[in-house]
C-alpha cells in the first residue's frame, strides 16, 4: 500500500470510528500484520457527553429507581445513566435528543408480563435518541412482535447493547427521513416458533440504516437482519446462525434500495429452513432506486444447495472479491457483474469448526483482489475486519489485498 493510500485509510478509519463514540488509542495507525497482531481491538468505549447536559442517575440505591421512573421525569437533551443490575421494567421514552447509557457494568432490563403499549420493553418516540450499553430481553405480546426496542421516533443510535430472547430484537417504524444506526451490538435468539417470521433486527422503510461492528446470530425462524431502508450499509459484522440454528435469511433486503454489504462474515447453518443467504428485492423493487454492492465478504454454508446471493431486481448487482465457502452452491442468481470471487472448500480455511474463517496459507484468493469492472462504480476501500463478536480491527495489509472479509497474515 502506498503511503498516500495508507494515510487516506487511516483518515477514513478515524472518521468512521469518531462517529461511533470510540475513544482513541495508538493502534489507529496500524496497517501492517505485525502492528495489527499487537493492537487493541476496535470496540465501544464511553465517549464524553456533549457539554451542558443534565444527568439523571438510575439504580436501586438512587432516588430514581428504575428506567421507567426516569422516562417520566426526563426532559429533552438529558442524559440518563442506568446502574448495572437487574430490572423488570418497561418504559416509553418521549423526549428528544436523549442519551441513555448503562454504567458500572451493563444493566439488564427484563420484560414484565405486559410491556409498554403492548409493543416493546422500550418504546422510543423521541427524536435523535442514543442508547448505549444496555441488555434487553424477554419481550412477549399477543401480536407476537414484542421487541427489545420499538423505534417510533426519527433517528436512533444503538451501541454496545445486547438484545436476546425477545420476539423481535430491534423493530422500527417507517420514516423515510429517519436514520437508524447500530454499532458494536449483539442480537441473539430473538423470534417466535410459529409460522410467521420474527427477526433479530427488522428495520422499516427508513431513509438510512447502518449496521456495523455487530453480531447477529440464532434468530428463531426469522432473519438475522432485515432492512427495508432506502440506503442500507451492512459493514464489518458477523452474521452467523448457530450450529443447529433455524434462522431464515442471514440478510434480507426485501424492497431493494441502495445497499452496500462490505467486509462481513456471513454464515448459514446446515439446519436453516431457507437455503438463500442474502436476499435482495424479493418483495418489491419499485419503492427505492436499486443498487446492490456485495464486496470483500466471507460467506460460509454448512448445508447443501445454498444460494448465496439472490437478486430479484432488474438492476445489476456488483459482486466482487468475496469468498463463497463451505458446501458450495449457486453463488449469484439474478443480474450481476461478478468479479474476483472464489469458491472455497472447508480445507481452504484456517479452522471453520472453531470459528476461524480466514483463508489458510497458500490458498488461492490471497493477494487476489480485483478492481471493479470497467465503467462500474466500485465499493469504498475495505477498512476493518470483524475479528470477534462486537469487535473489529483495522484491516492489515500484506502484499496485494486478499478477497474475503479477512486479510491473511503470516
Amino acid at each position: 500500500m502506498s503511503i498516500a493510500r495508507r494515510d487516506r485509510t487511516r483518515l477514513l478509519a478515524t472518521a468512521l470510528l469518531a462517529t461511533a463514540g470510540v475513544c482513541w488509542t495508538p493502534w489507529i495507525g496500524a496497517t501492517t500484520c505485525e502492528e495489527a497482531a499487537s493492537a487493541a481491538p476496535v470496540q465501544w468505549t464511553p465517549a464524553p457527553y456533549p457539554p451542558g447536559r443534565r444527568v439523571l442517575h438510575v439504580g436501586p440505591g438512587r432516588e430514581i429507581k428504575a428506567p421507567s421512573d426516569a422516562a417520566r421525569v426526563a426532559r429533552d437533551g438529558d442524559v440518563v445513566e442506568i446502574d448495572a443490575g437487574e430490572y423488570t421494567d418497561t418504559a416509553v421514552w418521549r423526549q428528544n435528543d436523549l442519551w441513555i447509557r448503562g454504567v458500572n457494568g451493563r444493566p439488564h432490563v427484563t420484560a414484565p408480563a405486559q410491556v409498554a403499549e403492548g409493543k416493546a420493553i422500550w418504546v422510543i418516540k423521541g427524536r435523535d435518541v442514543t442508547v448505549e450499553n444496555v441488555e434487553l430481553s424477554g419481550a412477549r405480546v399477543p401480536s407476537r412482535n414484542g421487541a427489545g426496542i420499538r423505534a417510533e421516533g426519527r433517528n436512533l443510535t444503538v451501541r454496545a447493547s445486547y438484545f436476546h430472547l425477545n420476539e423481535m430484537g430491534l423493530l422500527t417504524n417507517h420514516d423515510p427521513e429517519s436514520t437508524i444506526t447500530v454499532e458494536f451490538s449483539e442480537f441473539a435468539a430473538n423470534g417466535f416458533d410459529d409460522e410467521r417470521y420474527h427477526h433479530n433486527i427488522y428495520v422499516g422503510r427508513v431513509g438510512h440504516f447502518v449496521l456495523r461492528h455487530s453480531y447477529s446470530r440464532g434468530a428463531i425462524r426469522g432473519h438475522l437482519v432485515k432492512s427495508r431502508a432506502r440506503r442500507s450499509e451492512i459493514l464489518y459484522n458477523r452474521l452467523e446462525d448457530d450450529a443447529e440454528g433455524r434462522s431464515s435469511y442471514e440478510l434480507d433486503l426485501p424492497q431493494g434500495g441502495d445497499a452496500l454489504v462490505l467486509g462481513n462474515l456471513i454464515v448459514q447453518a446446515a439446519t436453516s429452513p431457507n437455503r438463500t443467504i442474502v436476499s435482495y428485492a424479493a418483495e418489491d423493487a419499485k419503492q427505492w432506486k436499486n443498487r446492490l454492492t456485495v464486496a470483500f465478504n466471507t460467506f460460509y454454508s454448512w448445508g447443501t444447495g445454498s444460494l448465496f446471493i439472490s437478486n430479484r431486481s432488474t438492476s445489476g448487482a456488483l459482486v466482487m472479491n468475496n469468498v463463497f465457502g463451505g458446501a458450495v452452491g449457486l453463488t449469484v442468481k439474478g443480474p450481476a457483474a461478478v468479479r474476483g470471487n472464489r469458491l472455497a472448500g472447508p480445507s481452504d480455511f484456517v479452522d471453520p469448526k472453531s470459528g476461524n474463517y480466514g483463508l489458510a496459507a497458500g490458498v488461492r484468493g490471497i493477494d487476489a483482489a480485483q478492481d471493479p469492472p470497467e465503467g462500474s462504480v466500485g465499493p469504498p476501500a475495505v477498512t476493518f475486519e470483524p475479528v470477534a463478536p462486537m469487535q473489529s480491527r483495522l484491516r492489515p495489509t500484506h502484499g496485494h489485498p486478499d478477497i474475503g472479509a479477512f486479510e491473511w497474515c503470516p
